[in-house]
């Protein structure tokens, strides 16, 4: 991991305030795409996700019929295969399994590459059940993956990882609770606000959100001023009163 410049560092922690300030329900894809596209230098990114492809670059997707492509061939894919065969989770690039000539000599690589000009994947496996994918897919023209890109792969999957975990816990809270004033909490904010009303400890959602314990204790800090309380029992009661999250029964 030494390969890594002190420019990738920024660009991940970039990344992180822009997912974890994001105010949607949903992972926004497209600035991970752009992100992850701009930073090893591809000009194809998709997302697979339970058997549904999306292509979010090249920018001309629009005419190009390249998500139905890959829904065609995404189960012969090389690292589609491996990856729901195992369960492996190690971002991982097609010549890591076959020689560039052999995957140039299969319908998947003359398919895509007419499309977009990719001649090496890479992919970014994200949490999946067994026996299914998610996952991003990366291509780019010319030279395959190096180290360092290699690397930047492996440090930005855990942010990925609990990001879209965390989009996903706060999409569940919104479905529950409906449109209601928020009374300014940050997404943030209400995922803690979630976790105190299911009786857990600032430990306990250090270790559900991966964050350290004095960064929980802080948002829990912040969540007693904005709902002027002084516990956790009476900002669970305060935020059920004002409709923000659901309350019990």
């Amino acid at each position: 991991m030494s390969d890594l410049l002190a420019r990738d560092y920024e660009r991940m922690l970039d990344l992180a305030v822009a997912l974890l300030e994001d105010p949607g329900g949903d992972l926004p894809w497209t600035l991970v795409m752009e992100e992850l596209t701009d930073a090893l230098g591809c000009c194809m990114g998709i997302l697979a996700d339970a058997g549904q492809i999306t292509a979010f670059a090249p920018h001309h997707i629009g005419d190009l019929p390249l998500n139905q492509l890959l829904e065609r061939y995404a189960p012969e894919h090389v690292l589609s295969q491996h990856y729901v065969a195992t369960g492996d989770r190690t971002p991982l690039a097609v010549t890591d399994f076959v020689t560039q000539r052999a995957w140039q000599q299969t319908g998947v690589y003359d398919s895509v590459h007419s499309l977009t000009a990719a001649t090496h994947n890479i992919a970014l496996p994200l949490a999946a059940p067994a026996g299914s994918l998610h996952a991003i897919l990366l291509g780019r023209a010319g030279r395959d993956f190096d180290h360092r890109e290699r690397a930047y792969l492996h440090r930005v999957q855990p942010l990925l990882l609990r990001a879209d975990a965390h989009h996903r816990h706060l999409r569940q809270v919104r479905k529950a609770s409906g449109p209601v004033d928020t009374c300014g909490l940050t997404p943030r904010e209400l995922t803690v606000l979630s976790l105190l009303a299911e009786g857990l400890t600032t430990g306990a959602i250090a270790r559900r959100l991966a964050i350290a314990p004095g960064t929980a204790n802080k948002h829990r800090e912040n969540l007693y001023r904005k709902l002027g309380t002084t516990d956790r029992v009476s900002t669970v009661l305060r935020a059920q009163q004002m409709g923000i999250i659901r309350g019990a029964g």
